[in-house]
């Protein structure tokens, strides 16, 4: 990952430079970790994120202002000092959101990304739809007609488990799951 502040889309460029210039000057050690991304580097981010192995949440490929040049991540030292940076970069006008506080970009650039992406024929919800539908029928064949309602009840101790709220109602677990991460 990495990547340099010239990968940028030139109307943020200047500005990201700035903000690590301040940051520098504040003492914070500031450092860029991702700029832009491919289609294929968001996907992996974002199947490590579903697996629960990312500290910040992340956008599903083809949804992430990352793969259109409009963000940028940043850490500093102490980490603690990241509210203040997000701050002051919402101060400059910037985009910045303490949920995912390493994260800046361009105003209104998730929107734009979110808009691309659908734009391009994708889905947010059907990144995984055909998985979910295959998780849910293979579920039903295997209790040779029972409803996934039954199965739960087999298993109560497993009945908070996201996977099963999953094959219980895999469209609205997934619509869940990507207005949070959206």
């Amino acid at each position: 990952m990495g990547g340099s502040l010239t990968d940028l889309v030139a109307e943020l460029q200047p500005f990201a430079s700035d903000l690590v210039d301040a940051a520098g000057r504040a003492g914070l050690q500031p450092r860029i970790t991702s700029t832009i991304r491919t289609r294929s580097e968001q996907r992996r981010l974002f199947n490590r994120y579903l697996a629960g192995k990312a500290g910040y949440p992340v956008a599903p490929p083809g949804f992430s202002a990352h793969e259109y040049g409009e963000a940028f991540d940043l850490v500093v030292a102490p980490m603690e000092a990241l509210a203040d940076v997000g701050y002051t970069w919402q101060q400059w006008g910037g985009g910045w959101n303490p949920a995912d506080a390493v994260h800046f970009e361009l105003p209104g650039a998730t929107a734009r990304a979110k808009q691309k992406g659908l734009a391009a024929g994708l889905s947010p919800e059907g990144v995984y739809a055909g998985r979910a539908a295959h998780a849910v029928a293979f579920g039903v064949d295997f209790v040779e007609g029972s409803t996934i309602a039954s199965l739960l009840q087999l298993f109560p101790w497993l009945r908070e488990s996201e996977l099963l709220q999953f094959l219980g109602q895999p469209t609205e677990t997934l619509l869940r799951y990507v207005e949070r991460s959206l």
